[in-house]
């Protein structure tokens, strides 16, 4: 499936709004830009670095509860701008020209149409908090993605109202987080090791593979990286509790393999990368069910 979608500019550009309802309003790092006409029905910036779920999959209800089957938790701040769109484009308009605007630079993490969303409702008022977003199931749109060169979070969402209107709206949440290549290095550097959650491995190859690949590009021991192969064990450890062992096991070992053939994919790397699956046969008290281990072998 490919957002592919339109027509006139309009900018997410948070500008410096100064004083606007008793808050002072900060510059945003970049802008994602739309070429739709609209109009800015909706503000919201804050400067309080606070946790926010990134939601990488449809939204649905089990007994009244919403449930997100992937998401990232990101710490940073985030900011946002609801539209509404000129009355003559469609919804297909408005995603036209938001898969114009991410062609190059964003690495797109999630997306979907329609009904394969999930619940319109949830998506406008539990998860923006933006009731002018509600509209039928079978016409709206979700996009959440990465910029490439920064640790900015895009999210756009979309939809079509039961009175013709096409709302959407642009968010970004950047990160107050340590970077996974300074993260990878540190932990490299001292444990030996880099522990991650799997929701937060999931969309993150690109990074990932940047971050071992310049990590692998570095002198070994004095020699050059030519000279001597690091080796690394790239290990999955948890899931689906429901499975025998072995299952389990063989189950890690493939989501394992899809990583590591990801990241390759992306970019080529210097060290020597086995991949391993453990299934649940390695719990540690206190950290995620499923996680990814990168661990730097003698």
């Amino acid at each position: 499936m490919s957002l592919k979608f339109l027509k006139q500019k309009i900018a997410l550009v948070f500008v410096s709004l100064a004083m606007m309802g008793g808050l002072v309003w900060s510059n945003a790092v970049m802008a994602l830009e739309l070429d739709i006409a609209s109009e800015v029905v909706d503000v919201t910036q804050s400067s309080l670095v606070e946790r926010h779920k990134i939601f990488l999959s449809r939204l649905k209800k089990i007994s009244n509860t919403l449930s997100r089957d992937e998401y990232q938790l990101i710490e940073g701040v985030l900011q946002g701008q609801t539209y509404k769109a000129d009355e003559n484009a469609s919804l297909e308009e408005v995603m036209a020209s938001l898969d114009r605007a991410v062609a190059q630079g964003y690495e797109g993490l999630f997306e979907c149409v329609g009904r394969g969303c999930g619940s319109s409702n949830e998506w406008a008022n539990a998860v923006f908090g933006q009731p002018k977003l509600y509209g039928p199931e079978s016409t709206q749109f979700y996009w959440v993605g990465k910029a490439v060169q920064t640790q900015t979070y895009w999210l756009v969402y979309g939809s079509k109202r039961s009175n013709k209107a096409v709302h959407f709206r642009i968010e970004s949440v950047v990160s107050s987080a340590p970077s996974l290549k300074s993260r990878l290095f540190a932990a490299f550097s001292g444990l030996g090791y880099l522990r991650l959650a799997w929701s937060d491995v999931v969309g993150t190859e690109l990074e990932l593979a940047e971050a071992l690949g310049l990590w692998c590009a570095q002198p070994l021991n004095g020699r050059s990286s030519t000279d001597s192969v690091r080796q690394i064990a790239l290990a999955v450890t948890g899931g689906d509790v429901t499975l025998t062992p072995s299952a389990g096991v063989d189950e890690t070992k493939r989501l394992a393999n899809e990583l590591l053939a990801r990241m390759t994919a992306e970019r080529g790397l210097a060290c020597q990368i086995s991949a391993f699956g453990l299934g649940g046969l390695a719990p540690i008290e206190g950290l995620p069910s499923q996680r990814l281990d990168l661990i730097l072998l003698p």
